[in-house]
């Protein structure tokens, strides 16, 4: 999924602030496609090539560099949090006997992991009914369920993590 206007609005805006406030932070456009590609571990050419995934990204990046606070999201009651955390794991079989339909924030999170390793639906619907895929025991790899949503988001962390995308700029901001 591409970038939004009103990402590539908001990206941009930020990029000046922060090269106002980090010594070394240049204000050219070159400068700005050097930090979002070592950012990223790729080539980046323009803001506007950029995924929707990779816009989040970096939009996030620079807001904790800056100390900016995010949007308020929906905190879960204990109940869903709990479910959250143990919903799909061996040892979580208190949620078995009720599944829970996954939500439009569940599909919507997934979707930006999945866009930060760069991969379109295409691709990420060829893992789901891959051998490595999580949900390999189903028939029709379809994510129905919290459970289905959580197996998914915790393989996609872990890939994230492991070519180095889950951290802000490799740790460093810049």
């Amino acid at each position: 999924m591409p970038i939004s206007k009103r990402q590539l609005g908001r990206l941009q805006t930020l990029y000046s602030q922060l090269a106002r406030h980090e010594i070394g932070v240049g204000v050219s456009r070159e400068a700005r496609l050097a930090w979002a590609s070592e950012c990223l571990h790729k080539s980046v050419e323009s803001f506007s090539d950029l995924t929707f995934g990779d816009a989040g990204f970096l939009i996030d990046s620079i807001q904790d560099c800056l100390g900016v606070k995010a949007p308020a999201k929906h905190r879960p009651d204990r109940t869903e949090a709990r479910r959250a955390g143990l919903d799909g794991r061996k040892d979580g079989q208190e949620f078995a006997s009720a599944p829970q339909l996954a939500s439009d924030a569940d599909l919507a999170s997934i979707q930006e992991y999945y866009g930060r390793l760069g991969w379109g639906r295409a691709q990420f619907d060829a893992w789901l009914r891959s051998p490595r895929s999580p949900l390999k025991h189903k028939s029709a790899p379809v994510i129905v369920t919290v459970a289905d949503a959580n197996r998914v988001r915790w393989a996609l962390k872990g890939m994230l993590k492991f070519v180095g995308k889950w951290k802000v700029c490799g740790g460093e901001c810049r």
